[in-house]
């Protein structure tokens, strides 16, 4: 990985992103020059936010600029936002300015048009720093890193292209990481012609002859690809190698890119086979969910994985409707990885074999580690505030910390479901907390009454009632639940 500080060169910006994604990081990354600044947040290794110092970067500049709002709403927000210290987009949404589709929407392109600036820096330095986020200062967008990356190295100049780029002399072979190698990341035909004809044998000079598209088409095809990480420098010599770049090409050509160009059948996860595969994970040992048998060869195994972790890749559903999938993709994803690394491995292959006919497992999931109790503690306070600023996104956040910092606590997972419940779109993972705090804590009247109410809310009455009624099986004597029946009965 590179170095958490450093100086910006031609690669840099790219691989940076990359890193973090790929190392699953949450933090910032500061970039600075001279007077300017820019934050880019990553939560699990997803560009969450961005964030400048200039006044031209702001969002009501940015609204102006775009023309999506007047200088009188631009006035007359800012005299209410200095006389209640709240954000812009939330006065503009009241104002009737901007709907809340449309607030999001801008605010994605916004900081999209700051991160987009940083590719054509030529000098200044980055500092990483992992850890909890300012909850207050953002809100979540997860945004496609690969495309993020086409939009930031098309427009550089040849230049600084040429430079960054290895010698011609140099063998290409594509990504083995399905991280990579499946990220989202609209190629055009260029890329993709490029793409099939990288084998881990040929060199940059002899793709250039191959291509038919130009030299310099061609290399700055090989320049996205690499600042993409979906290709790399070096030749395919082991016979390991060899079957691995084959499973690979098998996979690739699957789809989107294929020796034709004519898109191929490809199945794609609905959330009913996500929902399916996640809940199915916790019952399934390594074999399982990699659907192969004990048996099965290291060319299986590969060919298995490879095919699960695109179907599953959490870049692969990026649209709005499958927002609430990400967390369970992202568990999906982890696991398919490591019962690949597992099995791919003779001598982990062996013991895990040994440790399924012992009834053993090496997991060390729920484990706390020492000092635990008080960051979550102090985590939840944190959401706890941010709740009752209004901003439920980041009290969603740091509920999310306390949870994984001390995830035997109910009370963090309740009060995630809550902060959920209040974000648009999330109410799908609003209901799995409200019910998983139930099932740690079912004792706990506040949490069906609050399962209830927010049935009760989504116009499930049906559900409404099932949650009020095992309330009172456990209190029959429970005023507020008996009159949140009375209410939903009228």
């Amino acid at each position: 990985m590179i170095s958490p500080s450093g100086d910006i060169k031609n690669m840099t910006v790219p691989w940076l992103f990359q890193d973090l994604r790929k190392e699953k990081e949450t933090g910032t990354l500061l970039f600075s020059r001279d007077k300017e600044k820019i934050e880019v947040f990553f939560k699990n290794g997803d560009i969450l936010f961005a964030s400048s110092n200039l006044k031209e970067d702001r969002l009501g500049e940015f609204l102006l600029r775009t023309g999506k709002i007047t200088d009188a709403q631009f006035d007359k927000a800012s005299e209410i936002l200095i006389s209640t210290g709240r954000k812009l987009g939330a006065v503009l949404f009241e104002m009737g300015a901007l709907s809340a589709q449309e607030l999001v929407s801008q605010v994605k392109l916004q900081v999209t048009e700051i991160i987009l600036k940083i590719f054509s820096w030529r000098d200044g330095r980055y500092q990483y720093d992992n850890g909890p986020l300012p909850l207050a200062e953002i809100i979540p967008l997860h945004i496609s890193t690969g495309d993020l990356i086409i939009s930031g190295v098309r427009e550089l100049e040849w230049k600084g292209v040429r430079k960054s780029l290895p010698p011609i002399t140099t063998v290409l072979h594509p990504a083995t990481d399905p991280l990579l190698l499946f990220q989202t990341a609209h190629l055009d035909e260029d890329q993709q012609t490029v793409f099939l004809l990288i084998d881990g044998s040929r060199s940059i000079q002899e793709i250039c002859l191959l291509t038919g598209i130009g030299d310099f088409n061609t290399l700055k095809a090989i320049y996205i690809l690499l600042a993409l990480r979906m290709v790399e420098a070096g030749e395919l010599k082991t016979d390991e190698d060899k079957i691995v770049y084959k499973v690979v090409r098998e996979t690739v050509a699957a789809g989107e890119m294929s020796e034709e160009k004519t898109p191929a059948p490809e199945v794609s996860a609905t959330r009913e086979m996500i929902l399916h595969a996640y809940e199915s994970l916790e019952r399934q040992n390594h074999f399982e969910v990699l659907a192969v048998d004990r048996g099965a060869s290291q060319l299986e195994i590969k060919k298995a994985y490879f095919h699960l972790a695109k179907l599953y890749h959490p870049d692969r559903h990026f649209e709005s409707e499958m927002g609430d999938m990400k967390e369970k993709l992202d568990t999906l994803f982890s696991r398919i990885h490591e019962a690949y690394e597992t099995l791919s491995s003779q001598t982990k292959r062996d013991q895990y074999n040994i440790d399924l006919r012992s009834g053993e497992t090496n997991s060390q999931a729920g484990r706390k580690k020492p000092g635990a109790d008080d960051a979550a503690q102090t985590q939840f306070a944190e959401g706890m505030k941010q709740f009752s600023q209004g901003n439920f996104w980041g009290a969603e956040e740091a509920f999310e910390w306390a949870a994984r910092l001390d995830p035997d606590n109910a009370e963090y997972v309740f009060q995630r479901g809550l902060a959920l419940a209040r974000i648009p779109r999330r109410g799908h993972d609003a209901e799995e907390h409200l019910v998983k705090a139930i099932e740690m804590a079912p004792q706990n009247i506040d949490y069906h009454l609050a399962l209830g109410n927010f049935y009760a809310k989504s116009g499930l009455k049906a559900k409404a009632l099932a949650a009020y009624q095992d309330a009172l099986l456990r209190d029959p004597n429970s005023e507020k639940v008996r009159e949140a029946v009375q209410k939903i009965s009228r």
